[in-house]
C-alpha cells in the first residue's frame, strides 16, 4: 500500500507544471533600456509599481512567475520594473501620466507610449491585454492618433475621456471632458450617451461631484435631464451630491477642499429651490447644518439636528453616521440635546445598520 501511495503521489508530481521560471527584469537606467530594445527590434515592457502597493506585490509574486507569462516576456519584451517613488521613477511617472499602481507600459525604442493598462489581475487577462497592446493599430494607440491628428467626433471623444478615467490620469480625462462639454449644445449635453458626465458612475467624484461645473449645470438644467433620463435619476443624483456635501463639512473634508465661502452656500440654496426635489425642505435644513459645521458651530448644527431629523426622509436621516464624527463620545455629556437626536433616529430610520448602532449608544 505504501508503496502504491508513493507511487500516486510521484505522478501527480510530475503532471503538476513546474512553475520556476519568471520575466528578467532590469531595474534602472532607462535610456540603456530604450537603446537595447531599439537595437533589438523589441519593445519595453515597464511594470511601474511601489513597495507599498498589494496588488503589484501579487503581480510580481502570482503572475510575472508563471512560466507561461515569463516565457512570452523574456521572448518578446525588453522588461523594466520601476519604482515611481525612487531614482527615475518619479520622472517617468510625470512623463507617462501614471496615476494608479500597478500601472503597465508598452513603449517603443524612442520611449513613445504604444499602450497603458492598470491593475492587477491574472495571468490569462493579463497576457490578453498585452497582446492586444503588441498591435501598432491597438485601440488606444489609434485613439491617440486620432486625436493628434485632430479628429474631436464624439464617439472618439467619449471613448477617450472613458480610457483616460480607467487609466486613472484623471487630469488629462478632465481637459478632455472639459473640451467635450465646450463643444455640445444643451440639447447634446442631455442626451443618454452623455449622461456620464453628469450622473452617478465610478467616475462621478472627478466629472460631477460638489462645486464642480458638471454638477452645478446639472442642477440649473435638471428639466432638460429628467425629460431623457427620467426625473427620479436626476433628482436621485442632486440629492446625493448635496447629503454627501453635508456629511463632508461635518467630518471637515469639505472645509480641506474649499475655502469657506458664504455666498456658496447661499448659491447651494438657491440651487436646490429651483429643483422640485422631493426632499428639498430636507436638502435646506442641510445646507444650514453644512454652513454651521463649516463656522465651527457644532451646537448649531446639533439644535438643527434636534429639530429636524426625525421629519428627514430615510436616506436624508443617513447623515447621521457623518453627525456622530462632530460629537465623539468624550463630547456627548456637554451636548443635551445629542440625546433627543440619537432617540429621533432610532425611531425613525429606516436603516437597519444606523439604527443599531444609534441603538447601541443610548
Amino acid at each position: 500500500m505504501k508503496r502504491i501511495i508513493g507511487c500516486l503521489l510521484l505522478l501527480t508530481a510530475l503532471k503538476a507544471p513546474a512553475q520556476n521560471r519568471e520575466i528578467t527584469f532590469a531595474h534602472s537606467d532607462v535610456p540603456a533600456v530604450l537603446a537595447r530594445a531599439k537595437a533589438e527590434g523589441k519593445m519595453v515592457f515597464v511594470d511601474c509599481y511601489t513597495e507599498w502597493c498589494v496588488p503589484c506585490k501579487y503581480m510580481s509574486k502570482q503572475v510575472f512567475t508563471q512560466d507561461s507569462v515569463a516565457d512570452f516576456f523574456n521572448d518578446h519584451f525588453i522588461n523594466l520594473k520601476m519604482d515611481m517613488e525612487k531614482g527615475e521613477g518619479p520622472a517617468m511617472l510625470k512623463q507617462y501620466a501614471v496615476g494608479a499602481f500597478p500601472t503597465f507600459l508598452l513603449l517603443d525604442g524612442d520611449g513613445k507610449l504604444v499602450y497603458k493598462f492598470v491593475g492587477g489581475m491574472d495571468a490569462a487577462p493579463f497576457l490578453e491585454k498585452i497582446r492586444e497592446g503588441m498591435n501598432p493599430a491597438n485601440r488606444i494607440a489609434s485613439m491617440l492618433r486620432r486625436y493628434n491628428e485632430g479628429d474631436r467626433s464624439h464617439e472618439l471623444m467619449r471613448d477617450y475621456i472613458w480610457e483616460a478615467l480607467k487609466m486613472k490620469e484623471v487630469p488629462r480625462a478632465k481637459e478632455l471632458e472639459h473640451e467635450y462639454f465646450n463643444m455640445l449644445t444643451s440639447k447634446q449635453k442631455a442626451a443618454k450617451e452623455n449622461w456620464f458626465m453628469f450622473g452617478e458612475n465610478n467616475y462621478s467624484r472627478e466629472l460631477s461631484d460638489m462645486n464642480s461645473e458638471n454638477f452645478n449645470y446639472l442642477v440649473e438644467h435638471w428639466r432638460d435631464f429628467a425629460a431623457v433620463q427620467g426625473k427620479q435619476v436626476v433628482n436621485d443624483k442632486i440629492s446625493g451630491v448635496f447629503r454627501k456635501l453635508t456629511g463632508y463639512t461635518f467630518r471637515g473634508w469639505y472645509q480641506k477642499s474649499f475655502a469657506y465661502n458664504k455666498t456658496d452656500f447661499d448659491r447651494y440654496r438657491k440651487q436646490i429651490k429651483g429643483t422640485q426635489l422631493p426632499d428639498k425642505k430636507d436638502l435646506l435644513v442641510m445646507m444650514d447644518m453644512a454652513q454651521a459645521a463649516c463656522e465651527k458651530d457644532s451646537i448649531k448644527v446639533l439644535n438643527l439636528m434636534a429639530d429636524n431629523i426625525g421629519k428627514f426622509e430615510s436616506k436624508n436621516i443617513d447623515i447621521t453616521f457623518d453627525f456622530l464624527s462632530l460629537f465623539p463620545s468624550h463630547r456627548r455629556n456637554n451636548a443635551p440635546r445629542w440625546r433627543e437626536v440619537m432617540e429621533a433616529v432610532a425611531a425613525n430610520s429606516k436603516n437597519p445598520n444606523l439604527t443599531r448602532h444609534v441603538k447601541s449608544l443610548l
